[in-house]
């Protein structure tokens, strides 16, 4: 498996979040309901576009969503997800920023 710390540029990017319930913000929301336009990317501030990938309730009826970034939406200094709920009442929105590297911890020469 690859090393995840910082996260690559222009390499797949592979994430856990929880979102918050908006009928009880003090827990996080089991089973949330994802839809298309729901999780958003934005390049170094440009334009929002859907993700290549659906994000998945992963495990099944967890409270955890696992967000998969393409090598493609990871080219840049700068990724924004933005999480929405397009029907708008089951979930919090959420923003997430990752600032990428060109090299990671596993890229560093080792002496011989």
């Amino acid at each position: 498996m690859p090393s995840y710390s910082p996260p690559k540029r222009a390499a797949e990017f592979i994430f856990y979040v929880s979102l918050v319930d908006q009928s009880n913000t003090k827990l996080f929301k089991s089973s949330a309901t994802i839809a298309a336009g729901d999780f958003q990317v934005s390049k170094d501030g440009g334009a929002l576009a859907n993700l290549a990938t659906l994000p998945t309730v992963t495990p099944a009826a967890s409270k955890m969503v696992k967000i998969t970034l393409s090598a493609t939406e990871m080219t840049a200094d700068n990724v924004t997800v933005v999480c929405s709920d397009a029907a708008g009442a089951e979930w919090n929105d959420l923003t997430i920023n990752i600032q990428t590297a060109a090299r990671q911890l596993d890229d560093l020469s080792y002496p011989a």
